[in-house]
């Protein structure tokens, strides 16, 4: 096949067209071409249209707020410093406090009338403890002490 009197060696080459960043495929140039590039030719048709130096992108500057990785040797010894000497014994010292940890005693408690208030039971236990009950912090309407009274 022929094309403006060159021999195309594929069907992608016919149809493909050619863009510039400054000067889009438009149909015939006018005399008076305003698009910036010296000459504006029909899509397809000379030599490949490359944009001005103005009009080509630049390299983009370095972004303040992305992280730069730095591409160190060896720098995977340092992580490994890090996890064997601090991460793990930070680790076997926070299990031993925690399991060394004793229960503090349940506190004295008041027994006002707007707190522990049962309108209805609940529909587990005994109906009296809340879902998330636990005997050795929450205290339970009848074991507190009722507060003393003021009389001022």
């Amino acid at each position: 096949m022929y094309k403006n009197g060159k021999k195309l060696s594929s069907l992608g080459k016919l149809f493909a067209r050619k863009y510039s960043l400054c000067c889009p495929p438009r149909g015939p140039s006018k005399p008076g071409c305003q698009c910036g590039c010296p000459t504006c030719p029909m899509p397809g048709q000379g030599p490949k249209i490359t944009p001005n130096p103005c009009c080509r992108p630049s390299i983009i500057p370095p972004n303040p707020c992305v992280p730069r990785f730095h591409h160190e040797k060896d720098s995977w010894k340092k992580y490994k410093f890090l996890t064997f000497f601090v991460g793990f014994p930070l680790i076997i010292i926070q299990g031993f406090i925690c399991y060394n940890h004793t229960l503090p005693e349940k506190g004295e408690c008041r027994d006002y009338e707007y707190m522990r208030i049962r309108n209805k039971k609940y529909p587990w236990r005994d109906g009296v403890q809340s879902f998330f009950h636990n005997d050795h912090v929450n205290h339970v309407p009848g074991e507190c002490t009722p507060p003393p009274l003021d009389c001022d």
